[in-house]
């Protein structure tokens, strides 16, 4: 399997059929050791979904400061970008944006845009909705800011018939066994219970049969 950036995914057609794109929300720093140094040590790569207004800080929108919300500083995104990790943007506070009238959402994904231009001297082309919410205003706000993609949370297998602004993806966490993981990876959903996976696996027998 090869692993590739969010916004390779402009040019699906150029990429090899094994092709999986690794995401990571928020920006927190302890993705630097546990997520950055160990993909650059198997040689792959990743996109990196920054909140701008917490870099070199800690994530406001979770409560009190305390080590597992620091964010990952300006100096660490400059050399995750410099050894070919894509950092994106996420917003500046990190908002639901269906609360917010157009003007906000456009205000929120312009400004966490331009920081981020700012400090890597490069182009932002991917964003990924804030709690993987979004309405048709988030949806005009990122295309008329110059996003050329977006990352939802609904799960599936990414498809290039869809709106580039409404990417799938499968969600993992670090509760997840390694069980779970395949099946997440197998399925391309966020639920994969026993449960569901027996239902699903009786609707199909019974389409087949046709009960």
């Amino acid at each position: 399997w090869q692993t590739v950036l969010v916004k390779d995914l402009q040019n699906p057609s150029q990429l090899p059929e094994k092709t999986v794109a690794l995401t990571f929300d928020d920006g927190f720093a302890d993705n630097y050791k546990s997520a950055f140094l160990p993909l650059l040590e198997h040689k792959m790569k990743a996109t990196w979904f920054i909140t701008t207004d917490c870099i070199d800080n800690y994530a406001h929108w979770m409560g009190p400061k305390t080590e597992e919300i620091k964010m990952l500083s300006t100096q660490q995104l400059r050399e995750m970008a410099t050894q070919g990790m894509e950092i994106a943007a996420h917003t500046c506070s990190h908002p639901d944006l269906t609360t917010l009238p157009y003007p906000n959402q456009l205000e929120e994904l312009k400004k966490s845009k331009e920081t981020l231009e700012s400090i890597l001297s490069d182009k932002i082309s991917s964003f990924a909705y804030p709690y993987g919410r979004y309405n048709q205003d988030s949806i005009k706000a990122a295309e008329q800011v110059g996003y050329t993609q977006a990352c939802s949370v609904r799960s599936g297998f990414y498809r290039n018939t869809e709106s580039p602004f409404l990417i799938r993806r499968v969600t993992i966490f670090d509760t997840d066994t390694v069980s779970t993981l395949a099946r997440k990876l197998v399925f391309a959903d966020n639920d994969v219970s026993w449960n569901r996976l027996s239902r699903y696996y009786w609707q199909r027998l019974k389409n087949k049969l046709h009960f």
